[in-house]
């Protein structure tokens, strides 16, 4: 993972250095993560179980640098991102928690104004995932125990309406995850041990961003430019 990174960070200073336009900016929005399903085995006269996974709606906030090459851009990010799901268990509700900061790298051409379309790789950075009542004991060591650091790929269709525009990007894993035993608290959610099946984990997301600084190298344009009389900041006056 570490040579992607230093590749694409390679080809983004080379681009950067003929770029056109340069718009710095931040984003935020909602996203809905798809994680595999959860076979309640059986256990003390209860039947086996698959229980499929809940979508649940979480959100994402970061910040972005634009570079436009006519039709042409150039994409990276730093992204902040909140992961959220949850099992309709017998007794309990046990909810899956995860958040990663990541990295995407997009590639982008304007098919026509105010429309893009995109695509490019992401370098996930995990923090711990959690799943309410799963516990350590002799058939399992917890978990769910998923990779840190992940390459997955982004792509997507952007719109933008002067300083404002709206993401919507689909995020596929380049893997799936392996399979694990789990061992939750029978007494409080109704399930024993429950298998946790292989998955090719996938993010959709759905985001608003706003162009802060935006300048072609001679003239630049910020979003507090009316501020200022006299264009004492040295804003531009398109």
């Amino acid at each position: 993972m570490k040579k992607h990174l230093l590749f694409i960070s390679f080809l983004t200073v080379s681009y950067l250095s003929n770029a056109q336009l340069y718009t710095l900016g931040v984003k935020g929005g909602l996203n809905q993560n798809k994680i595999g399903s959860l076979y309640q085995r059986p256990y003390n006269g209860d039947p086996g179980i698959n229980h499929q996974p809940n979508k649940d709606i979480s959100l994402q906030f970061g910040a972005f640098l634009n570079v436009k090459f006519g039709k042409f851009f150039i994409q990276p990010e730093l992204n902040y991102v909140k992961l959220k799901n949850h099992y309709d268990l017998p007794l309990k509700t046990s909810y899956w928690n995860t958040s990663k900061t990541e990295i995407p790298v997009i590639l982008g051409f304007e098919i026509f104004d105010p429309l893009s379309l995109y695509i490019g790789p992401n370098f996930n950075f995990y923090k711990k995932t959690s799943l309410d009542g799963v516990q350590v004991t002799s058939f399992s060591d917890g978990g769910p125990d998923l990779d840190k650091n992940t390459l997955s790929l982004s792509f997507g269709i952007k719109a933008n309406f002067g300083r404002f525009g709206l993401d919507l990007r689909y995020e596929s894993g380049q893997k799936e995850t392996q399979e694990e035993l789990l061992d939750i608290i029978y007494s409080e959610y109704g399930t024993n041990l429950a298998d946790l099946k292989s998955y090719t984990p996938s993010i959709v997301s759905l985001s608003l961003h706003i162009n802060l600084i935006s300048t072609d190298g001679e003239h630049t344009d910020t979003l507090f430019s009316k501020l200022f009389k006299g264009n004492a900041c040295w804003c531009s006056k398109h």
